[in-house]
């Protein structure tokens, strides 16, 4: 059973860089991710584009905030920016996050309205994220 009952709307299998650290921000240390590339399976196919960031910030306890913005592309062609937002535990891969979409193709115009919940894991060279519909109000 997955933690809201249903199965993922989607999976994502982010490809990722080494992290580059920034100098030191008031909030922690900054690193910078490079996304060059991965897939996207469940309700949206197709294959994440390469170039997208996630800036993370690593917190004195250990935590690290994420901030990922990065760009689908469907198998039929149309694209559709995808912005996350969470934090990861200090010391464990596992995280959750906030997950928008946007599209300005008609068909699938439903993610603009539609709000996920990402459990992700950090992987060698990748990060696998399932994303959880929740329902409308």
């Amino acid at each position: 059973m997955t933690p809201f009952g249903q199965p993922p709307a989607f999976r994502l299998e982010v490809e990722v860089l080494a992290p580059q650290a920034l100098d030191p921000a008031s909030m922690g240390p900054v690193r910078v991710v490079s996304i060059t590339g991965g897939r996207v399976s469940g309700a949206l196919e197709g294959r994440i584009l390469p170039g997208g960031t996630d800036w993370q910030t690593v917190e004195p306890d250990g935590s690290v905030g994420i901030e990922a913005r990065y760009l689908l592309e469907l198998a039929d062609g149309a694209r559709i920016e995808l912005q996350s937002r969470g934090r990861r535990a200090g010391g464990t891969g596992a995280f959750w996050s906030s997950i928008w979409l946007r599209s300005a193709d008609p068909a699938h115009a439903w993610v603009n309205g539609a709000q996920f919940i990402g459990l992700g894991r950090k992987l060698d060279g990748h990060v696998a994220i399932d994303a959880f519909a929740l329902p409308e109000s």
